[in-house]
């Protein structure tokens, strides 16, 4: 039985007839295309002015390669940058900004001090001898403590090194980003270098030095941590990646140094919160908690055995400053309270006693928490790895 292939849709071979193509009305046929354009009813892509680079040209190319590579390094170096930022703003306005903000708490603690100095000392002059006497020494003392502290923090901060801090997020955006793979690679290799440089020269060597260690919290236990890692970290047939040692480094070596950190900013947490809830005077207060700020500075900087860069010591000494005269202005602001309390409750010495207890563990409160925000923001610049 045959069958017809046309009505399978098989193609045959044989020729079959065409149709001829209807006749168009002169209105639907296509204009005539101009001179320089194509089928598609678009001229053609061609240059006016085709010609071979000359010595200029590839001048000019290359300025403008060599620019183009600057701006790179530039963005590059700003994402890798370790001066802290101002109240999130550019890093070319922290730096005056910083150091604006230190000398105005600075001048304003010094009015706020001899303002209080000349209060403090015209009540003494209406004590007896022996009073004057002790109250006399005591502002010595304290003043002797405060300047110790400060000139400890200064001797410590010129012998240290400055922190070149390592943002690990700033060395994944280079590599995310194919031009500058081949910066990523070179800011990682000179990254590594620079901790391992770091952990040779952390001082856990000698006996002198781990006695010096202990005093600011870093024990025997601690410093045989940090041998173990150093010495792990050291040794480069351990890992397969730098993102692998990155993240060993601040699990082991950082991590003891944070601990120890937290330990110590606790410490003098507490001592300054006890203190500024005992003061007697706004004076006391301000001398009291600038001690303080000063004295958890130096042991932080001994503890990752590094100083912060220019905007962060800046800022750090700025946070010290207005610290102090917060707490010597909260220290009258209870003043006040405690004598409007007074007048309220003459009749209960119940509701006095409580009103001044609760004024006073309220500034104490309040050192304490200032010291501590402190001391975390300062363990922020302080460490290697950010």
């Amino acid at each position: 039985m045959q069958t017809d292939d046309n009505m399978l849709g098989i193609p045959v071979g044989r020729k079959t007839a065409t149709l001829p193509e209807p006749a168009r009305p002169q209105s639907a046929r296509e204009p005539e295309l101009r001179p320089g354009e194509t089928e598609l009813g678009r001229p053609t892509n061609i240059p006016h002015d085709l010609r071979l680079l000359t010595d200029e040209d590839r001048k000019r190319i290359q300025i403008e390669d060599e620019a183009q590579a600057v701006r790179e390094l530039a963005e590059a170096e700003e994402l890798l940058a370790s001066d802290p930022e101002v109240f999130g703003w550019l890093g070319f306005l922290s730096h005056p900004v910083a150091f604006a903000f230190l000398i105005g708490m600075a001048a304003i603690l010094a009015l706020f001090l001899y303002a209080q100095a000349m209060s403090v000392l015209g009540s003494l002059a209406m004590q007896p001898a022996w009073a004057q006497t002790v109250g006399y020494t005591g502002l010595a003392l304290l003043g002797f403590c405060v300047l110790y502290a400060a000139v400890r923090l200064g001797i410590l901060y010129y012998q240290l090194r400055r922190n070149r801090q390592i943002r690990l997020a700033g060395l994944q955006e280079l590599a995310n980003r194919t031009r500058l793979r081949w910066l990523a690679d070179a800011k990682t290799t000179e990254a590594k270098t620079q901790l391992e440089e770091y952990m040779r020269l952390f001082p856990i060597g000698s006996d002198k030095q781990r006695k010096s260690l202990a005093k600011i919290g870093i024990s025997d236990d601690r410093v045989r941590a940090l041998e173990v890692a150093r010495e792990t970290l050291l040794d480069p047939a351990k890992f397969a990646s730098s993102g692998q040692w990155f993240g060993q480094f601040r699990e082991t070596f950082q991590k003891s140094l944070d601990d120890a950190a937290a330990e110590r900013i606790a410490y003098w947490s507490k001592r300054a919160g006890v203190i500024n809830a005992t003061a007697p005077n706004g004076l006391i207060d301000s001398l009291a908690t600038t001690f303080f700020g000063f004295a958890l500075l130096a042991d932080l900087c001994r503890i990752y055995n590094l100083r912060a860069g220019r905007t962060g010591t800046a800022v750090l000494l700025g946070r010290v400053f207005f610290n102090a005269y917060l707490t010597g202005q909260l220290t009258e602001l209870e003043k006040l309270t405690e004598d409007q309390v007074d007048q309220m409750m003459g009749e209960f010495a119940a509701a006095r006693v409580l009103s001044k207890v609760g004024t006073r563990i309220g500034g104490g409160v309040l050192a304490y928490f200032l010291l501590k925000r402190l001391g975390k923001y300062a363990c922020r610049l302080l460490r290697p790895v950010a």
